[in-house]
């Protein structure tokens, strides 16, 4: 059986996701003890899974080599991407070898979801990236913030008072502890920005947004704008270019 092996090396976790012939989402794994990509990938991978290819993205380097080598026994190719790898978008960035692959992954896996139509493509993870992809299809760039864990963190980190909180829990328009106010500060700030890069994108722009913290966006409620969620974006992005790739 053929299938696409996309693999997503993150700040806090590895993923990897397996898709067949006609784009579909075969298995998925999450890995934050170290494994390398090979490792992680082989317990989804399943019996007749013979015909692999493969797609690598990076935002650390420390993994790079080992995943590489790891991927190189599973799959007959492995496609490393990076600002030299063909893509179905027009790239508009100054510099394109700083250019994070997830994020350009993420804007690809957008316009899968809604073609011809302006998008701000948000990743909410251990940093927040705001990326706007135009109606023609090209990448303008975008912005990178604190996520909600690093904001937290830090507010606790350097100040002498502030506790330590978790981000889940009630999340008022106006805290009434220390607590809360930590809290909604730091996920009304996100939905703040959120809001004011949509606005900025223009009036028929769309919000798809992606991350390990964007379902907790979604479940407080902050957010008052018409969104996708989809915590498979950079994948379905990754699984684009591949098979862009495959037909050059």
């Amino acid at each position: 059986m053929n299938i696409r092996l996309t693999v997503d090396r993150g700040n806090t976790a590895l993923k990897v996701a397996i898709w067949d012939a006609g784009d579909q989402l075969i298995a998925s794994a999450v890995d934050t003890d170290g494994l390398c990509a090979g490792e992680l990938a082989r317990t989804i991978i399943l019996e007749g899974h013979h015909d692999i290819s493969a797609i690598y993205c990076s935002v650390v380097q420390d993994f790079r080599e080992t995943d590489i080598e790891s991927l190189h026994t599973l799959a007959r190719h492995v496609l490393v991407l990076d600002d030299a790898t063909p893509v179905p978008l027009q790239v508009c960035y100054s510099t394109p070898e700083t250019l994070g692959s997830d994020r350009l992954a993420a804007a690809v896996g957008a316009v899968c979801h809604i073609p011809g139509r302006p998008l701000l493509v948000a990743d909410v993870g251990t940093a927040v990236t705001y990326d706007f992809v135009d109606a023609t299809g090209r990448y303008l760039g975008g912005n990178i913030a604190p996520g909600i864990s690093m904001r937290l963190t830090a507010l606790h980190a350097y100040t002498s008072a502030l506790p330590a909180v978790s981000a889940e829990g009630s999340c008022p328009v106006w805290g009434n502890s220390t607590e809360e106010a930590l809290r909604s500060g730091t996920l009304r700030g996100v939905a703040a920005e959120l809001s004011y890069y949509l606005r900025a994108a223009g009036p028929t722009a769309m919000a798809v947004l992606t991350g390990g913290s964007s379902p907790l966006l979604a479940a407080a409620g902050v957010l008052d704008f018409d969104y996708i969620l989809d915590r498979c974006l950079v994948h379905k992005g990754l699984n684009r270019i591949l098979r862009y790739n495959e037909t050059l």
